[in-house]
């Protein structure tokens, strides 16, 4: 067996095979679909001080608000924006100052970052359209991940997720017979047919990933040959959701971490594509 490209499309030559060999099930391709995080992952201890101190550092090193650009000298619009602002404490002779002598020019102690407050006229906060309106932050932790619903994609948003269905008692990736096309059209039609045909996908590659190999039924290692037996081989294409949903008909199926695989998958199976799932 051997392989030829043909207008950037993956091409399986298999001399001592017949198209009924094919068609039986010898060879097939399986679908790596995932759904890459939606937000950052969590951020450890030392991670979450070393970015608040780059931020504070940041806002301390920038320039003093431009007060004068903004508001005339003696308007009333200055005054009005100055009796909101917070006072600082200026430099006194004879006084000491347990924290450092102040640093204030421009009204502000350069020491540390300056804090505007903007004044606004009374608005509605819950007005969309109001730009000053407080931003509400959306929960890391959704409704499926506190019901564990894992037929949804609306949980762990800052890990990878990838399908993966039942078929003979087994969890593994989804798998697709081929009718004389390539592997990667074959697994895409397959998803439609899995799934229906309101996902939208991207193919990574032509080229498959990875290869599991199944004699009588039994799952072997990548390198095991039998010229006495025939060897079923599922071909692993990978592909990413851009859009859509996944909608499935008659199919048992779960969107799971690289962890959670490891729960569902065989024991021999998961040490033969684990390589292959990303690290969160």
């Amino acid at each position: 067996m051997f392989y030829t490209f043909d207008n950037c499309c993956l091409i399986m030559i298999v001399p001592h095979l017949s198209a009924r060999h094919m068609s039986s099930g010898l060879i097939k391709s399986s679908l790596m679909l995932s759904r890459i995080p939606i937000v950052t992952r969590a951020l450890n201890s030392f991670e979450k001080e070393y970015f608040n101190y780059q931020a504070e550092l940041e806002k301390r090193l920038m320039r003093t608000f431009p007060q004068y650009y903004y508001f005339k000298k003696g308007t009333l619009a200055e005054r009005k924006f100055l009796d909101i602002q917070n006072g600082v404490t200026s430099k006194q002779p004879n006084v000491w100052y347990p924290k450092g002598i102040p640093d204030v020019k421009h009204g502000r102690d350069r020491r540390f970052r300056q804090d505007i407050v903007i004044p606004r006229e009374e608005a509605n906060e819950n007005d969309e359209k109001n730009l000053s309106r407080p931003i509400k932050v959306n929960e890391r932790i959704t409704e499926a991940d506190k019901t564990n619903n894992m037929s949804s994609l609306n949980r762990k948003l800052s890990h990878t997720l990838y399908l993966i269905v039942k078929e003979k008692d087994q969890w593994k990736f989804p798998s697709f017979d081929l009718e004389s096309q390539p592997l990667h059209t074959a697994a895409e039609k397959g998803l439609v047919d899995l799934g229906g045909n309101k996902i939208r996908v991207w193919t990574v590659s032509n080229t498959p990933a990875a290869v599991i190999k199944y004699c009588r039924g039994e799952l072997v290692t990548p390198t095991y040959e039998s010229t006495d037996e025939l060897i079923e081989r599922h071909y692993i294409i990978k592909s990413h959701i851009v859009a859509g949903s996944f909608q499935p008909m008659n199919t048992e199926y779960k969107w799971v971490t690289n962890d959670e695989a490891a729960s569902f998958f065989d024991v021999s199976y998961f040490q033969q594509v684990r390589h292959l799932l990303a690290n969160y």
